[in-house]
């Protein structure tokens, strides 16, 4: 099977000002590490000029050079977050405040997610739940939400379970008074969904909505709850009724950005966003990008 993989690359850029008589003027100078210099170009030549910087050897390049041109690579100017963000972000995405599994990879929806809502579910239930969906991914380009009505072509089912509606299309969710189940391939892309909402157990209509989208809104990476937010978040641990905040759609985006790392695990996350972040606090210059190829 065929892995998504993510190549960084910091280019640097120092100025070098010097003067003739009264006209100042700046040279930029483009370098990167030598390791990508071989692969790209060969061996050095004797001529070639090396900077040196954190113990590493980097190689100067014309300013206009792009090492991914005409390559099957996207590139993305990496996202930068302060360490209380990213504490919060690892939180929800591998559970870091219960356990912290070697094995665990964040997860996310490649495709666009097409739900079906069963015949047991209100209309008016069905809009709400939708125009969530739009006010959540108005501004996300690679999350697309939709309603389809052939159930056969949507990957996401939303029912309800009820003493008119005894029909359990996914007994593996066990809350009392529902949830969801997401399944995932291999390169940790969520690839189909399924959300029930027990209203025998949850009575009343504003607790059946909260519900709705608490769940939908987990579903969309695999979330888990975090201590560390607010109550009234749709993330917060809190057993209260929830709604969106700003942080909720600040972790949305970030989850969803491609100018942060897809499917890696909590070690390899932590190590590259410190990484950049040390690069950013010496050289905040520096070009920062994630490359991302299928």
């Amino acid at each position: 099977m065929k892995h998504t993989f993510f190549l960084f690359i910091t280019v640097f850029i120092s100025l070098q000002a010097f003067s003739q008589d009264t006209i100042k003027r700046q040279a930029a100078r483009k370098f990167i590490s030598l390791k990508f210099y071989e692969e790209t170009f060969g061996k050095p030549v004797d001529t070639t000029e090396f900077s040196y910087r954190d113990n590493d050897t980097l190689v100067r390049v014309p300013l206009d050079f792009d090492p991914y041109a005409g390559k099957d690579y996207v590139r993305v100017e990496y996202v930068p977050k302060d360490s209380t963000f990213l504490d919060i972000y690892k939180d929800v995405v591998y559970n870091t405040d219960v356990k912290i599994d070697s094995t665990e990879r964040m997860k996310y929806w490649k495709e666009e997610i097409r739900i079906f809502f069963d015949e047991s579910v209100p209309v008016s239930h069905t809009k709400d739940l939708m125009q969530f969906a739009k006010t959540i991914s108005r501004d996300i380009d690679s999350l697309k939400i939709t309603r389809n009505f052939d159930r056969e072509k949507s990957n996401y089912l939303v029912y309800y379970l009820n003493r008119e509606n005894i029909s359990d299309y996914e007994p593996r969710i066990t809350n009392n008074t529902g949830g969801y189940y997401v399944s995932w391939n291999g390169r940790q892309q969520i690839y189909d969904g399924k959300l029930k909402i027990n209203t025998e157990k949850a009575k009343s209509e504003e607790l059946q909505l909260n519900l709705l989208k608490f769940h939908f809104f987990k579903s969309l990476g695999y979330f888990r709850s975090s201590k560390d937010l607010v109550c009234k978040s749709i993330l917060s641990a809190c057993r209260t009724l929830r709604e969106l905040t700003e942080r909720d759609l600040e972790i949305l985006n970030y989850h969803y950005s491609y100018g942060v790392c897809k499917g890696e695990t909590l070690k390899n996350f932590s190590e590259q966003t410190q990484r950049m972040q040390e690069v950013l606090d010496k050289d905040p210059n520096a070009k920062l990008y994630i490359m991302h190829h299928e």
